[in-house]
């Protein structure tokens, strides 16, 4: 699964990495990205372009009675998108990307669970795949948009501390990925893949992490000079 990550790449770069012009306004940097908060996406704006958006994390249906819903659904299973009812709608015309600069996983051991950060081997960008929705409050008439975060089969890398690891994108697959005209289940799942384990670098870090409000520099820092 992936349950916290991180955001915090220059507005100009991510501008230039996702071939979108300025004028968005972005959050401010996030080192602690959590399930039920706000988070910067990617998706296809009214003249087919990428354009930013910001997101609810946990995906909520059109037609889920209320928002609650939302934080079961924060991650989506690859395998079976196309299948499952939160899910199916989105993965057919309304696909994202999640923008990351790393995400934290845990590894089980004797003294308790160790977290990880797992960044770009070259300090780009990662780019998640995710599913986004709109949904109106029937009592308030808020109109929330939200999202989810795709996850596969771990690498051999992330394996060695997970099963799961979220989809991430390759440059050269965000058009197809974006675009809602194509919906060929078999071509969007071909997308969903494990990342090459040379793309990534993988260190422990604080347990700090742990804490939602935590949400600095250092938590992204190696155990050993924290």
């Amino acid at each position: 699964m992936c349950g916290r990550f991180a955001q915090f790449s220059l507005p100009e770069d991510l501008e230039s990495y996702f071939d979108i012009p300025a004028g968005f306004d972005f959050p401010p940097p996030r080192y602690n990205v959590a399930p039920g908060t706000e988070m910067l996406a990617v998706r296809a704006g009214s003249d087919g372009r990428p354009a930013f958006v910001r997101l609810h994390w946990g995906l909520i249906p059109g037609w889920a009675k209320d928002r609650r819903l939302g934080y079961r659904t924060i991650n989506a299973r690859a395998e079976t998108l196309a299948e499952k009812p939160a899910f199916r709608a989105a993965f057919q015309s309304r696909r994202c990307l999640i923008p990351a600069d790393g995400f934290y996983e845990w590894k089980a051991t004797p003294s308790g669970k160790q977290p990880y950060f797992i960044a770009h081997q070259e300090g780009r960008p990662l780019a998640f795949a995710g599913l986004w929705e709109t949904w109106a409050d029937r009592d308030t008439g808020e109109v929330v948009l939200s999202g989810t975060i795709i996850v596969t089969a771990a690498n051999a890398l992330i394996g060695q501390i997970h099963d799961r690891m979220p989809v991430i994108l390759q440059p050269r697959d965000f058009q197809t990925w974006l675009d809602p005209t194509r919906k060929a289940v078999a071509e969007l799942q071909e997308l969903l893949r494990p990342c090459p384990v040379e793309q990534l670098n993988i260190h422990p870090v604080s347990t700090r992490v742990n804490r939602p409000v935590e949400d600095d520099p250092a938590l992204i820092q190696p155990l050993s000079d924290t």
